[in-house]
């Protein structure tokens, strides 16, 4: 697999993580969203008005939450910046989104539903984590923890590779931009089917087995991790058999 289809793999696989979070917060935790932000705060303007009889409270610390987890992802990454991809860096990060998955399946098993705000803001931390992970693993159009501009990226591809190879035909000697590759296309596209799959399966599970839902996050959040573990050891040992030479 090349680099930038290993890269490619990272970014679904964390898309399908956001797609459980919204779905166990949505379902389990007073219809509030730990990753979509845009919707959060959407129903945080409903709530102010009244609107629906949404109550603030959720929304704010679900917003707050993800911008502490984004904040300390920053501080995690704030030597390696500039690094693009599956980086040490972004290991750590990703790993801190682990544990605070971890924490909230902790935090279920000690106080159940009864503080609410704390399992919101733990969960949204672990989204801001995954948020600033995100940028670093570098997929053009793919933030992870929201779709909005991935479905936008999509459509203008779409649209513009469409119209320039008409262009092409009706005027070949004209000089016409290079099509967007299908590989970017197609990323964007499973990323989009992605969440709705990862919301999809642990709606199911919560509604056959509550804030146990938690364990496919868990699950595929420890995957990615370990993947992003073996990663860099490998380039490490490389580099070293290199040296060595």
């Amino acid at each position: 697999m090349s680099k930038t289809a290993n890269l490619h793999v990272y970014v679904v696989l964390l898309t399908l993580i956001s797609g459980c979070a919204d779905a166990i917060s949505f379902l389990a935790l007073g219809q509030v969203l730990t990753a979509a932000m845009t919707g959060n705060t959407v129903f945080l303007g409903l709530a102010l008005v009244n609107s629906g009889h949404l109550k603030p409270l959720g929304y704010i610390v679900a917003l707050f939450g993800f911008m502490v987890g984004a904040a300390v992802g920053s501080v995690v990454l704030r030597n390696k910046r500039h690094e693009k991809g599956i980086t040490w860096g972004v290991t750590r990060t990703l790993a801190l989104e682990l544990f605070g998955f971890i924490l909230f399946m902790v935090f279920t098993y000690i106080f159940g539903k009864s503080l609410l705000p704390l399992l919101i803001f733990t969960l949204a931390f672990s989204m801001g984590v995954q948020g600033v992970a995100a940028r670093r693993i570098g997929v053009n159009g793919v933030p992870t923890t929201v779709i909005t501009s991935t479905t936008t990226g999509l459509m203008e591809a779409v649209v513009w590779n469409t119209y320039d190879k008409f262009r092409r035909k009706q005027h070949p000697s004209e000089t016409i931009d290079p099509p967007i590759p299908g590989s970017s296309m197609t990323v964007w596209a499973t990323v989009l089917v992605s969440y709705c799959v990862g919301a999809a399966m642990c709606g199911f599970i919560e509604k056959q087995w509550g804030l146990h839902a938690i364990w496919l996050p868990i699950c595929l959040s420890a995957g990615v991790v370990l993947a992003a573990l073996t990663t860099n050891l490998r380039v490490r040992d490389t580099e070293r058999a290199k040296i060595e030479v």
